[in-house]
């Protein structure tokens, strides 16, 4: 214990330590101006059609710059298709397009294709198929439509409840009338029309 009748100073040595955590932390951190932060980054595949659908609605570079209020440059950048952007600038792009978002996107992979699409194609081969066996008359053609039916039955067994296009109405002779000419008017509207 020191006391105060000690003549032994205590020193306190103070040593710069060195941090490469913080520094390497300090290098790899990189503070993004909030006017770059619009910019696109690059990956390596395919993210959307901006250029494309910029070109579709005929609206050249410099307009699309005053609108996204940034340089030609970046338009061009942003509109590389590998560019990665911001989802508000994707929007942003949207409305000055005029066009719906899924146009702006690039289209699925055939491995991850939306089941809901898959589906509805299935349904519409379904009804074209049974519509086919109930119009038919040749039997090569039945038998042709009959094997598309089992096969689709393979893929998606609920298609069995799918059933054929519904006929429009029936065809009439050239002497009979439209429903039109059936309907009445009532009297106040059929003189007020005269007027």
């Amino acid at each position: 214990m020191l006391g105060a009748s000690d003549s032994h100073s205590l020193e306190i040595a103070v040593t710069p330590v060195s941090l490469p955590l913080i520094s390497a932390l300090e290098s790899d951190v990189s503070i993004v101006p909030q006017s770059s932060q619009q910019s696109a980054i690059d990956t390596p595949s395919p993210l959307h059609r901006l250029a494309e659908a910029r070109k579709t609605q005929d609206v050249s570079a410099a307009n699309m710059a005053r609108h996204l209020n940034c340089s030609v440059a970046e338009v061009y950048s942003q509109e590389k298709p590998t560019s990665d952007i911001l989802l508000s600038r994707l929007y942003q792009w949207r409305d000055i397009l005029d066009v719906p978002i899924l146009e702006l996107l690039v289209e699925p992979d055939d491995a991850i294709e939306d089941p809901i699409r898959s589906r509805a194609v299935l349904v519409r081969m379904m009804k074209t198929v049974r519509s086919i066996l109930e119009h038919t008359k040749e039997k090569s053609t039945q038998w042709m439509a009959q094997t598309l039916f089992e096969q689709l039955l393979e893929i998606m067994p609920e298609l069995r409840e799918v059933t054929a296009w519904p006929t429009v109405g029936q065809s009439r002779e050239t002497k009979d009338y439209g429903q039109a000419a059936y309907r009445r008017f009532d009297s106040n509207v059929e003189e007020s029309l005269m007027e």
